[in-house]
């Protein structure tokens, strides 16, 4: 890709019962079912802008909900999974993480009549910790990857991350691959946005977008552009939905889950006003996986 050009970003939506969010398991007394209006919410933001959009989304529930899942699909969105039942690779190990990814592939190819070939982990957790599950992941027959947050936090993150999306080295995950001949990479990261700075800031979306000014992520969204780097930005649906917000969790833990809930969609207009988006797959489809390759062995790979 020539650096100079502005790249489409991605955007993309982590499907889950809001209740089920990290910060909110076993913490959370009324757990009353919102994902059906939560969904609609983004999809009919989304339709307003001609946008599409993956849905990353969680196997269990697209056994509960197959209707969400073809609603998605019949918007032409790209369906992908995040796992089987939103537990972090943290506590699984690597059978376990192995059938989450096999049932939740089953569960969504049910629900939608195509099976995915994204993934992206719950709470960003492939880290150097678990870099097993590289492994696995390109064992199981799934394309891409979107779990890497490319710099580190109390929480998740592999410091000093490739910020552009790059064919994995499996000996080396965090590294891209240089080498375009031997045809041994089976999986393509996509890393999640963070600034190209020297204190880098994560732009990514989710509770970064409903903390900082809009102003700041574009400033992020259009640094990386202009070297080339397509901007992969997530978000929850039940963020656009403040009937979620409960006072039942600790403050810190509120604060996170919910902190500018009611400005999620307006943020999320103001970019889809700004910058074009496209899917995970149709990025992978437009550069092909050679092309990638060839792109990222010619450009800086410390980023």
């Amino acid at each position: 890709m020539n650096p100079h050009t502005h790249p489409t970003n991605i955007l993309s939506f982590d499907v889950e019962h809001w209740y089920s969010a990290t910060l909110l398991g076993g913490n959370v007394g009324d757990s009353v079912d919102r994902i059906h209006e939560s969904t609609d919410i983004v999809l009919d933001t989304l339709r307003r802008y001609d946008a599409v959009a993956t849905f990353f989304i969680v196997g269990e529930v697209a056994e509960t909900y197959p209707e969400i899942i073809r609603k998605i699909a019949d918007d032409g969105h790209e369906i992908a999974s995040h796992g089987q039942t939103h537990t972090p690779i943290f506590d699984l190990t690597p059978e376990q993480f192995e059938y989450e990814l096999s049932a939740s592939a089953d569960a969504l190819e049910w629900a939608s009549g195509d099976r995915p070939i994204g993934f992206r982990a719950p709470n960003f957790s492939v880290t150097r910790e678990t870099e097993w599950s590289i492994d696995v992941l390109e064992s199981s027959d799934y394309v891409y990857d979107s779990s890497v947050f490319p710099m580190k936090t109390p929480m998740y993150g592999v410091s000093k991350g490739s910020l552009r999306p790059y064919l994995v080295n499996s000996e080396r995950p965090f590294e891209p691959t240089t080498d375009t001949t031997t045809g041994e990479s089976r999986l393509v990261e996509y890393p999640m946005a963070v600034t190209d700075t020297p204190f880098r800031l994560p732009v990514a979306g989710g509770f970064y977008a409903r903390l900082f000014p809009i102003e700041l992520l574009e400033w992020g969204i259009r640094r990386l552009n202009r070297r080339g780097i397509p901007a992969t930005l997530y978000f929850h649906p039940w963020e656009f939905n403040p009937a979620v917000s409960t006072p039942d969790p600790p403050f810190a833990n509120r604060f996170i889950s919910f902190h500018g809930i009611d400005r999620t969609a307006a943020k999320l207009e103001r970019l889809l006003q700004t910058f074009e988006f496209d899917t995970h797959a149709s990025d992978l489809t437009g550069r092909g996986w050679r092309e990638l390759a060839t792109g990222l062995s010619t450009g800086n790979e410390s980023i």
